[in-house]
């Protein structure tokens, strides 16, 4: 099987991939694609309890997330697009907005794996530490 996968990669890179250019800025889109995917779910692991953009905003600096660094709006873009999609849950209290997970977007984090809860967590519907 794995000589059949060489054969089929040299096959593939003599005709179909023969004229395409992977350049420096493919790579640099993809990896941001990568990290931009990563930072989605290090913020909805962050939302089992509600909390606003502002301590979104705290403890991902915290935890030296470079991609947010000096580019806090990505977080809003990023909650805004996970509301859209039922994951994320927006509610105004005392002047501020806060964002929690809707059990959609917790399934969703325990399905990619990114999360385990503990039995009392899944009793009381809260996220007792962040991994």
């Amino acid at each position: 099987m794995d000589d059949r996968l060489k054969n089929l990669k040299k096959a593939m890179d003599r005709t179909a991939f023969s004229s395409t250019k992977f350049t420096e800025q493919h790579k640099e889109n993809v990896q941001r694609q990568l990290n931009m995917d990563e930072l989605k779910r290090l913020i909805l692991s962050l939302l089992f309890e509600a909390k606003s953009g502002i301590e979104i905003t705290q403890l991902l600096h915290v935890r030296g997330i470079q991609d947010v660094i000096n580019n806090e709006g990505i977080i809003y873009s990023i909650l805004h697009e996970q509301e859209r999609n039922g994951f994320v849950l927006a509610n105004w209290t005392d002047g501020v907005k806060r964002y929690e997970l809707t059990k959609t977007g917790k399934k969703q984090l325990q399905q990619e794996g990114q999360i385990k809860l503990t039995l009392k967590e899944r009793l009381l519907g809260v996220r007792m530490h962040a991994e």
